[in-house]
């Protein structure tokens, strides 16, 4: 028995490492009822789809898009079918997934061409799948579903197989295959619901309306590897991924796709959330948005994009030994920037006060002005005076004579610090070249205090341009400082720090239309 027992224990823990290192497209069991959103006020006429009447307030479901009162949830799960992931039907045609009432305003039918979904009552349909709208009289001659608009985003119902997997009877795509549609490129969306504000969490709910809610992952419930997964099921097809958060979120993207070595790696666009977003607004995605989001206008974009190559660096950081004992070696992936010094200590702040009241910091322009508080709080502390007496720079091998500075940067991107372009700020040219993100060099500045910072950031004052390098060490010795790359920050130990060149990632720049 106890033989059994540890052949049952030995080949579970097996499974379990294999599921760690093996990545499946997570799919909801829609059997279980629709993905509801509680709706405190409805901002247009609404009517429950179960008993007709109007509705101010109540529950809509994110995927087909029937709305209901709040007591009718469990029978609309029973009585009323939601958005298909898969069909059963593996033929290039499906059917129209007609939705009754409560279509968008200025709606036209697809058969007379004329208004509807403009009476007071629960009348008309809307397909959810090509957003098509239909008279309760209008019968389509033909009811064969083209995917509408953007059906070259879409993976559609009838191109994909489920399946359950594991104890706990997992469903998961199987397979896709590639439909029958010219310049086909499938869309994958990725956001963090939790992060920031509500904006990510609204995105991925208006996403789920317009694709295959396969196609939306949340990284909050799964890993960002679970959806990225589908790039290898089609493996001659190249995927668009639309990142929608911050810098973070998109360097947290750019590492899965590597740690999964895909054969066709996806090209990365993204719709910029948050507060510094210096990426997007070096690629042209802009600098965040705020206040309400149209999807459609965001599809429209991605229409106005060119692939292009972003520099990727690795950072290697070997402590000093502690009592004689080596410490483990840490590696870290670069997009933008890393820094040391009163420009980390900034961000490291912030990110101590963010974890403890994470309610607090749900807005950009909370945001912006903490790091306006923590910048102006510095200027009179002054905590990384004396900077340079604990570093060593090299660049390209060659020491560099530090000045009496406060704070280091290196930037990989020509933006820095929520839209300040430093490399762009001094009159005097040099031997330098411009600041680029894909010509393998990167731009190495000092600064003198916190109050510089505030002066490159309203154009008052140049960096102390260091030099263009290949190559950075940097041995931070003498004791601590804080550190930061690309907005993660953390108290660095003395140590020696490497930066070299890895990999170059895809991904979408925005062209100007």
């Amino acid at each position: 028995m106890v033989t059994l027992l540890c052949i049952f224990v030995y080949i579970t823990r097996l499974y379990r490492q294999y599921r760690l290192k093996h990545y499946d497209v997570p799919a909801r069991d829609i059997r279980k009822g629709h993905r509801w959103v509680m709706v405190e006020i409805f901002p247009k006429p609404t009517y429950c789809n179960i008993e007709k009447y109007h509705i101010v307030h109540g529950a809509e479901c994110d995927s087909c898009g029937i709305c209901v009162a709040d007591h009718n949830m469990k029978k609309a799960n029973v009585l009323i079918p939601c958005k298909k992931l898969c069909t059963d039907n593996r033929k290039e045609k499906f059917s129209h997934h007609w939705v009754p009432g409560n279509l968008p305003l200025n709606s036209k039918c697809m058969v007379c061409h004329t208004d509807c979904g403009n009476l007071p009552q629960l009348s008309d349909f809307k397909c959810c799948w090509c957003l098509r709208t239909l008279h309760d009289d209008c019968i389509p001659f033909n009811d064969d579903c083209d995917l509408g608009r953007y059906r070259q985003l879409i993976i559609p119902p009838n191109c994909v197989e489920l399946k359950w997997i594991g104890m706990r009877r997992k469903l998961v795509v199987k397979t896709v295959r590639k439909p029958n549609i010219l310049n086909w490129s499938p869309l994958i969306i990725i956001a963090n619901k939790k992060s920031g504000s509500k904006d990510a969490e609204v995105l991925l709910r208006t996403f789920r309306g317009y694709l295959n809610p396969i196609q939306v992952i949340d990284i909050s419930e799964s890993k960002p590897e679970d959806g990225l997964e589908l790039c290898d099921l089609l493996p001659d097809i190249v995927f668009t991924v639309l990142v929608c958060g911050g810098d973070g979120t998109i360097g947290w993207v750019l590492r899965a796709i590597e740690n999964l070595n895909l054969r066709t790696p996806p090209q990365v666009g993204m719709v910029p959330l948050g507060t510094g977003n210096d990426l997007s607004r070096v690629l042209g995605w802009g600098e965040g948005y705020t206040g309400d989001i149209e999807v459609p206008e965001i599809l429209e974009q991605l229409k106005f994009v060119k692939p292009v190559k972003l520099d990727r660096w690795k950072i290697e950081i070997s402590h000093e030994k502690r009592l004689g004992i080596p410490l483990r070696k840490r590696t870290i992936m670069m997009n933008n920037y890393a820094s040391l010094g009163v420009d980390a200590l900034v961000t490291l702040n912030f990110h101590k006060q963010r974890e403890s009241l994470p309610w607090l910091f749900a807005h950009r322009i909370i945001n912006k002005f903490c790091y306006f508080t923590y910048g102006t709080k510095d200027v009179l502390e002054r905590e990384c005076k004396h900077l340079h007496k604990k570093l060593q720079v090299e660049l390209d091998g060659k020491l560099i004579d530090l000045p009496e500075i406060e704070g280091l940067v290196v930037l990989n991107i020509s933006s820095w610090g929520g839209g300040v372009r430093p490399w762009q700020l001094s009159g005097d040219e040099g031997n330098f070249k411009p600041a680029r993100y894909d010509d393998k060099m990167l731009e190495v500045m000092a600064l003198y205090s916190s109050f510089h910072i505030a002066q490159l950031q309203v154009g008052l004052a140049s960096p102390i341009r260091l030099g263009q390098a290949q190559f950075v060490k940097i041995r931070l010795f003498g004791g601590n400082a804080p550190m930061q790359v690309d907005g993660e920050p953390w108290e660095q130990h003395p140590a020696e720090i490497i930066i070299t060149h890895q990999t170059q990632a895809s991904i979408l720049a925005k062209n100007e239309h």
